[in-house]
């Protein structure tokens, strides 16, 4: 129990070291029970501490116990109660454990899935970066288009995404937003379009930037994504929902639209999920009962699509964990009651 052991396993955490010596077993004010409990919280606090990076004085402030007492009752140099103090610290411990426990029985929810949806997805970003062309991808709400995106960057190169906002839907707010992604480290609004394009600029295999939300873009912004296209020979995906396209196919004011609506490449448009990417979502879920597919296929068939399945089933594991069974019918009905977005299918 004397070894110096250094359990850091966190690159810049605090490293703690586990004590030569224990508490004075001299004093009156503690049993040999208190001591073995003493040497017991160190090792668990080690651990909890190096798992979640935290230092002395953060421990002593979670425990609520005076970081000096804490730094004595640690170092076993403490004179007090020690039992007092180790049921400060065991109290701590246990509450950490405890919110573990539910954090870890939270459902996950499936990996990326290859749905048709998602590889259509993935054939038009492809398209775009491959002929440095504008792409436009618009799905309603919850079928996994942002998902593919991600998936997309993250097995290709030279491809990068970027989310807008109505904080950032100005030309200027994109730019700042698109130098961020893209670690364009320029301050000067008058050389940031230009270093964004040459981070854009065309290389082998091509490059690409997804925009998601798009919708969120004022006309102008939209207009400046066309400069980049034209300019650096670089592809351009705007994703979002149908509002996006809704300003193309209604709108023919002025030589920017003109110029827009031929910019276009390809244009991927879907406003209901297929039946057979719903049914290969639930499956990923692991529910195989024919009553819970049907049911789970209509909630999916409402607007949300894949997400309102993925939030129910979540909440229906949850369920069934506490009833110690699998997921049924019953807990799919009282997870969408108990959300509470709409009358049930």
């Amino acid at each position: 129990m004397n070894q110096i052991v250094n359990t850091s396993q966190i690159k810049g955490a605090p490293a703690w070291e586990r004590p030569m010596s224990g508490p004075d077993t001299s004093l009156s004010n503690r049993t040999q029970q208190d001591i073995e409990q003493w040497w017991g919280l160190v090792d668990r606090v080690i651990e909890t501490a190096t798992a979640m990076g935290f230092s002395k004085a953060e421990v002593a402030r979670r425990i609520g116990m005076a970081e000096g007492t804490f730094s004595q009752w640690f170092s076993g140099k403490y004179a007090g109660r020690l039992d007092t103090q180790n049921k400060l610290v065991a109290h701590w411990l246990e509450a950490v454990e405890e919110a573990a426990d539910i954090t870890a029985a939270i459902p996950t929810s499936p990996a990326f899935l290859k749905m048709r949806s998602s590889m259509e997805i993935m054939e038009t970003l492809a398209w775009a970066q491959t002929t440095a062309d504008m792409v436009m991808i618009t799905l309603n709400a919850g079928m996994g288009k942002t998902e593919a995106c991600r998936h997309y960057c993250a097995t290709r190169p030279h491809a990068y995404m970027a989310t807008m906002s109505p904080h950032t839907k100005t030309v200027h707010g994109m730019l700042v937003e698109l130098a961020a992604e893209l670690d364009v480290l320029v301050h000067n609004p008058a050389k940031l379009t230009r270093a964004i394009g040459k981070r854009l600029e065309h290389s082998r295999g091509g490059t690409l930037l997804i925009i998601d939300e798009a919708q969120n873009l004022v006309d102008e912004a939209i207009n400046q994504l066309r400069h980049f296209v034209d300019n650096y020979r670089c592809g351009v995906a705007l994703v979002g929902n149908n509002e996006i396209y809704g300003r193309f196919a209604k709108r023919s004011d002025g030589p920017s639209y003109a110029q827009l609506k031929s910019r276009l490449g390809k244009r991927l448009k879907r406003e209901k999920p297929r039946i057979e990417d719903l049914q290969a979502f639930i499956n990923a879920w692991g529910v195989t009962d024919p009553e819970c597919v049907k049911l789970l296929v209509g909630i999916g068939m409402k607007g949300g699509a894949l997400r309102q399945i993925d939030k129910t089933m979540k909440l229906a594991k949850m369920l069934a964990i506490g009833s110690g069974s699998d997921v049924t019918v019953e807990h799919l009905r009282a997870a969408w009651k108990n959300r509470d977005v709409e009358d049930m299918v």
